[in-house]
């Protein structure tokens, strides 16, 4: 959180919110990346859609953090 956002309450209340999404999407990243690696899953479909998800909440968590930004910046 930048200066502005410390005078400005309801941007910071935002701002953490958006932080706590963006910790969300990483850690469903690193859990489905997990699963898509593990060999005990089966069939390889199922491992390659987990991949699929694992990479899906990467890109969220760049849009989240683009958000994050962009908010910085119009402070």
């Amino acid at each position: 959180m930048n200066m502005a956002n410390a005078r400005n309450p309801d941007k910071a209340k935002i701002a953490g919110e958006l932080e706590t999404m963006k910790s969300l999407e990483l850690s469903a990243r690193d859990l489905y990346t997990q699963i898509a690696n593990d060999p005990r899953v089966d069939p390889e479909k199922i491992r390659n859609a987990f991949a699929k998800l694992a990479e899906d909440e990467h890109r969220h968590a760049g849009l989240v953090q683009e958000i994050i930004r962009l908010l910085d910046a119009a402070s």
